[in-house]
């Protein structure tokens, strides 16, 4: 098993019991306390967990930001059908923005065979996906976030500003029926508005 595939399953376990033993990871993944060691490490360095004397515990609320590449292998068939039904709504000759949540990454191949469409977007990893498409790119730039590998800043708000839109694909963490929707991270909360701004039509994954 791959290091991130075995950080991904421990993720999913800890969050699942709220906690785990290093003795109890290593019997389960069949691994060295000193390999799972390491793992938790680097799981706590990207804030998803927090270590304790012979283990680690799993980190509740909101601003718990799960790394990207954790996230991506998360509910895998559920945003698969969430993206297929958003890219149904887009058009030939549309121009979409596109948050940098691993939901709206995932409608990147679905958009093949579309025309004439246009795409702004802040996630990094969905302008390197969108750019095999060959269709119109454009990526807002600013400041790099390590965990959503995602833009965010003045910069990307200039960009953006810069965009006339007929639709917004965008997902959050979470939806209150009291606040609304609710995001881990207040850069990427505050783009959102700047997002929806310049949309026509704003569409929540």
């Amino acid at each position: 098993m791959l290091s991130l595939e075995r950080q991904q399953k421990m993720m999913d376990y800890i969050k699942e019991n709220g906690k785990a033993t290093v003795t109890e990871l290593a019997e389960k993944y069949y691994n060295s306390e000193a390999t799972i060691r390491r793992d938790l490490d680097a799981l706590q360095a990207q804030g998803v967990i927090k270590r304790t004397y012979g283990g680690a515990v799993w980190l509740e609320g909101l601003d718990n930001e799960i790394p990207l590449y954790m996230r991506e292998g998360e509910y895998k068939h559920e945003k698969e059908t969430i993206a297929q039904l958003a890219t149904a709504m887009v058009k030939d000759g549309d121009v979409i923005i596109l948050d940098s949540s691993s939901t709206t990454h995932e409608m990147v191949r679905f958009l093949r065979g579309k025309k004439n469409i246009t795409v702004l977007t802040n996630g990094a990893k969905t302008a390197l996906s969108l750019a095999s498409l060959h269709i119109n790119v454009f990526s807002t730039g600013g400041k790099m976030r390590e965990n959503s590998l995602s833009y965010t800043g003045g910069i990307a708000k200039d960009a953006i500003r810069n965009f006339c839109a007929n639709k917004l694909f965008f997902s959050c963490r979470a939806i209150s029926s009291e606040y609304g929707l609710l995001d881990s991270a207040i850069e990427e909360a505050e783009l959102r508005r700047h997002m929806m701004a310049q949309s026509q039509s704003n569409i929540l994954l």
